[in-house]
């Protein structure tokens, strides 16, 4: 830690060091000193830095409290407190900027609260949590001192809340700790978690059911929730403050028959993610994105949870509440006013208002630009405009509090201070007088009034207090003489370097594993070897878990002073109470101590959360015995393989899952059965990893592209100019390639696709997408194909780089055709030389592509173009050589080419419209439409049949050798899909097993085991099975 003092004439003498700061980087106290005038006031000047020992002593005394988040109950952002006269600055920390949970800016822009600080200030000291550093620190609120620190077992994101000597904090762990807000130390601590099951949780291993119900404190009680995910489970609770005793929790509110948005009906429910709003009989609380849910706050009951009400655009962790309405987040800083005993919305909305009773206060920008506070009525008629009441050009675009009669506003780099007219009583403010401005280095993003300053929060970490510091007593150590010396070294100095053998030790065991993803130690860890960890770990996560408190202490507070690069986190529990994450660890450790006492439960618990595809459990001990071996070979761990090494004992989980499968091509697989062939996957299922995997590298929502493929324990899925690959345990990006152009603009996407995260409008209209088109890429165990103009780019799955190329074959005119439909069948690299291309091949224009509305003209005419291909070419798929080539009579209707049986099978004729189109010009209906099947490795006809080809699709069951043809006619697929009729032939030489050509159903049709499943299309019931 670094201290850094202004004229501090008692201090003879001062040793100088070099060290690397940890987390609390540095520390300003500002001591008498002259300040430029306050227009002028910068803060956070940078000077040189002490390494000094602090002589300030605690101060006891309470003054006026901001015990909570947004000073009380109701989140008002309004207190009785007094703003200081002076307002000099006082003293400053400096922490690392905070970094939100999500990822997207939709996600942060919805969910705020951990996107900075949020102090509270009682009884004279100031309370903050850590995401990274999993710790609660109290600081003196007159000195900025660090009073104690609280460790949890997970990152803290959600403000504490303090009452009656305690300090209330949940974390990602799953619990909610009661601390002594005078010395830290533990009272009591709750989760309604169901068991200790981890899950990987914004890039952290956390509780599978984390605590981001924020916890708020109302006459005795403190409410909290577990969980954010409704299929999980959700628990909101009610606890007395003193006792932790449970006075009601709510555990039914996960699994509710509702309409979602779209007014589609689900089960789903109350997704707790926010800080927690009370009033004397409501408890609030906020849904994370969606509106908040409103529950009686003495009995627990669900009052109402009105999720499709909110509309698009409504929804957020951040509520406020008035005596007769809330306020939910609606973008950036907005809000909507809901009425508080109906649900109901309203068409007020307010930016963040501070809440004062008969007025409410919010900063909103005019629309010429300028910054404003408006005051407004806070009691109306709902149905009446709320005009303003008055309103001041100050800048509160960041937060604005009422404090005593004044109001404070932060906009930018500036603190605007208000002094206001009217009964603070009553909160009936008539008109406000700007006073004056501070301006700061950082931008500020929170504020508060409490022990007789100001404090500012700012987007760069940083805590300033403002206040007279002519009021400030002199410094002293613990209250006794006037210090002479300071050392160098504070009496809990930990050093900030580590040895260099410890840090040899961590390259040695990386080598025993690939070094990336996710870490696991068991056991007790040197401090000094921990410390390395956190310096050169590659991992995003280092967790080492041991049975010791004590150990682990040591290792927090050794941490605690790093500032390296690893995360690396200490854990207290048994190997087989941990319940870590299953499957994510790259490389698991277990310590030479434990190694060689294990029990047979406990390593096989541990072998759980081994990565398949060769993640290792590492047991380290250069003396095991070769019994130790045999014993572990005796235990026939899943997919097992032991090596012995001068380290210990490494084992590798080898391969795939047992049971376990892969999606590939459009539909699941080359045979269209849209369904997997996994066997592992059982319910119940939960949560294994959320967060950490953004969504702005992937094709719009709307658009329709091609889903996901999951091949080798990788998911890879495509963006609008780049293919990406991801780890399915663990969501992290293994890589992502940007290729500038893929040729999928107006078929994945179009003109009206808008790059505008946070508008509630869709950013793309419906188009059929890949629904017509079907894939531009299908992915291999040994390779990735991918389709770009005339060629299909190889490119390796572990990496994303290239591996070659394969072109399509010049036509004999020279031209040269494009890449349509892709597959791989066994060997056979399967490609569409060339689109059908209707409307040019046939010179057609269509009259009813001009009378489509706005929204659906990608059904028009052009979206049959790319549905089909011309004729067919199969290339040996590791040579590049070509096989052989097959012509389309009309043209191979993408999602009708399937293979299976040592056959590709094509359906080949002209859509419905072209069809008619070509009535019109006098043509008959063809008699040549048929299906086709093809040997793979020969391309030579085994069979065709020309009779009762109406289907627009084909799909294949290898358990049956049976070849169905069907339609796949739904919502926001082709308009020339068809709804009726199936028939279904033997494979091997296409006589009809049976047909119903009346049949109507919607599609497409999965295929599986002896069933032919249809598909619900909206809110319409599925035709069944057959």
């Amino acid at each position: 830690m670094i201290y850094e003092f202004f004229e501090i004439p008692f201090l003879v003498d001062i040793h100088l060091i070099v060290a690397e700061t940890g987390e609390e980087d540095t520390m300003i106290c500002c001591p008498n000193r002259p300040q430029p005038k306050r227009s002028n006031l910068v803060l956070g000047i940078t000077l040189s830095a002490l390494v000094l020992q602090s002589v300030f002593c605690t101060r006891a005394s309470a003054g006026d409290d901001w015990p909570m988040w947004r000073y009380d109950a109701r989140r008002s952002a309004v207190s009785p407190n007094s703003v200081p006269e002076k307002l000099d600055l006082v003293w400053k920390r400096v922490f690392s900027p905070r970094k939100q949970a999500w990822d997207d800016p939709l996600n942060l822009d919805l969910m705020t609260y951990d996107r900075s600080f949020e102090p509270i200030v009682k009884d004279g000291r100031m309370f903050l949590g850590f995401s990274d550093k999993d710790k609660l620190l109290a600081l003196d609120a007159h000195t900025g001192q660090t009073l104690w620190t609280f460790h949890a077992e997970g990152p803290i994101r959600m403000a504490p809340v303090a009452a009656d000597g305690s300090v209330f904090v949940c974390s990602d762990d799953g619990y909610l700790y009661c601390l002594a807000s005078e010395s830290g130390d533990l009272r009591w601590k709750f989760t309604a978690a169901p068991n200790a099951q981890k899950a990987l949780g914004n890039q952290r291993v956390i509780s599978a059911w984390p605590a981001r119900g924020g916890p708020v404190v109302k006459d005795g009680t403190v409410y909290f929730a577990n969980s954010i995910w409704p299929f999980m489970g959700t628990f909101i609770c009610a606890l007395d403050v003193e006792t932790g005793q449970v006075k009601w929790v709510n555990d039914s509110t996960g699994s509710i028959y509702i309409k979602q948005p779209h007014s589609a009906p689900a089960f789903a429910g109350v997704a707790p993610q926010g800080m927690f709003v009370a009033t004397e009989d409501d408890l609030i609380v906020p849904g994370g994105r969606s509106v908040p849910a409103v529950f009686d706050r003495h009995s627990g009951e669900m009052r109402y949870f009105h999720l499709n009400e909110g509309g698009k655009g409504t929804g957020g962790s951040f509520v406020a509440v008035s005596d007769d309405q809330f306020f939910v987040h609606t973008r950036e800083r907005g809000t909507r006013a809901f009425d508080l005993q109906s649900g109901d919305k309203t068409a007020f909305m307010p930016n963040e208002p501070a809440i004062a009773g008969q007025v409410l206060f919010a900063g909103e920008t005019t629309e010429a630009g300028v910054e404003i506070v408006r005051a407004y009525q806070a009691k109306t008629d709902h149905n009446r405009a709320r005009e303003p009441l008055w309103q001041l050009e100050v800048n509160a675009a960041s937060d604005l509090i009422v404090a005593g009669n004044h109001l404070v506003a932060a906009g930018g780099r500036t603190i605007s201070v208000v002094a206001l007219d009217g009964d603070a009583q009553t909160g009936n403010f008539t008109v406000g007088k700007l006073l004056s401005r501070l301006e700061t280095e950082s931008p500020v993003s929170r504020l508060l009034v409490a022990s007789e300053q100001l404090y500012a929060v700012t987007q760069a970490g940083e805590i300033l207090a403002f206040g007279d510091r002519s009021s400030q007593a002199t410094p002293n150590r613990a209250g006794g003489e006037l210090a002479t010396t300071v050392s160098a070294r504070p009496a809990s100095y930990i050093p900030s370097r580590v040895r260099a053998s410890a840090q040899q030790r961590t390259y040695e065991l990386l080598a025993l594993g690939d070094s990336q993803g996710y870490a696991y130690w068991y056991g007790p860890c040197d401090p000094e070897l921990a410390a390395a960890w956190a310096k050169v770990s590659p991992f995003e996560q280092l967790a080492i878990i041991d049975s010791s408190s004590t150990r682990v202490a040591t290792l927090r507070t050794r941490l605690d002073g790093l500032n390296g690069k690893g995360r690396v986190t200490a854990h207290v529990s048994t190997p087989r109470d941990f319940l870590a994450p299953e499957y994510t660890g790259q490389v698991v450790f277990v310590s030479d101590q434990l190694s060689s006492e294990i029990s047979a439960k406990d390593l096989q618990a541990i072998y759980k959360s081994v990565r398949p595809y060769g993640g290792k459990l590492v047991l380290l001990g250069d003396e095991l015995s070769s019994d130790r071996r045999t014993w572990l070979e005796q235990l026939k761990l899943e997919q097992a393989e032991l090596e012995q090494h001068t380290a210990g004992i490494v084992i590798t989980r080898v391969g795939a899952l047992p049971g376990s499968a892969d999606w590939t091509h459009q539909y699941g697989d080359v045979a269209n059965s849209i369904k997997s062939d996994d066997s592992r996957v059982k319910l119940p299922l939960g949560i294994l990893w959320f967060g950490g995997s953004s969504n702005m590298d992937v094709l719009p929502r709307h658009g329709h592209g091609p889903p996901q493929q999951v091949v080798g324990g990788r998911l890879f899925i495509e963006g609008m100019s780049s293919l990406s690959a991801r780890d399915v345990y663990t969501g992290r990006v293994l890589w992502t390639r940007d290729f500038g152009d893929l040729g999928n603009f107006d078929v994945y996407y179009d003109s009206t696709y808008e790059n505008t995260p946070l508008n509630p409008q869709y950013n793309q209209v419906h188009i059929p997408g890949a629904n017509g088109r079907g894939t531009n890429y299908v992915v291999t165990e040994e390779r990735v194909y991918l389709v770009l103009g005339n060629r299909c780019l190889i490119l390796d799955p572990d990496t994303g780089s290239d591996l070659g190329e394969i072109r399509l074959p010049a036509e004999p005119s020279g031209e040269t055709a494009e890449w349509g439909y892709i597959a791989v069948y066994e060997d056979v690299l399967l490609g569409g030389l060339g689109f059908a291309m209707y409307r040019d091949q046939h010179s057609l224009q269509f009259e009813s592509d001009a009378k489509l509305k706005s929204s659906r003209k990608g059904f028009g005419s052009k979206s049959l173009d790319r549905a089909a291909s011309r004729a067919l070419v199969g290339f040996d798929r590791f040579s590049g050589e070509q096989l052989w080539r097959v012509d389309a009579v009309h043209s191979f209707w993408h999602n009708g080419i399937v293979a299976g049986g040592g056959k590709v099978y094509c359906l080949d004729r002209n859509p419905k419209l072209i069809e008619d189109a070509l009535k019109r010009r006098g043509r008959a209906l063809p008699d040549t439409y048929r299906i086709a099947a093809f040997d793979a490795a020969t391309g030579k006809t085994k069979w065709e049949v020309n009779e009762g080809i109406t289907g627009s699709w084909l799909g294949y069951s290898k358990e049956h050798g049976l070849l169905l043809q069907a339609g796949a006619q739904a919502s926001d697929r082709l308009y020339d899909e068809v709804g009726q009729g199936m028939r279904v032939y033997d494979a091997s030489d296409g006589s009809v097993r049976w047909a119903k050509d009346d049949l109507r159903y919607s599609g497409p049709c999965v295929i599986h085991n002896e069933l032919i499943i249809t598909n619900a299309n909206s809110y319409s019931e599925s035709a069944g099975a057959f």
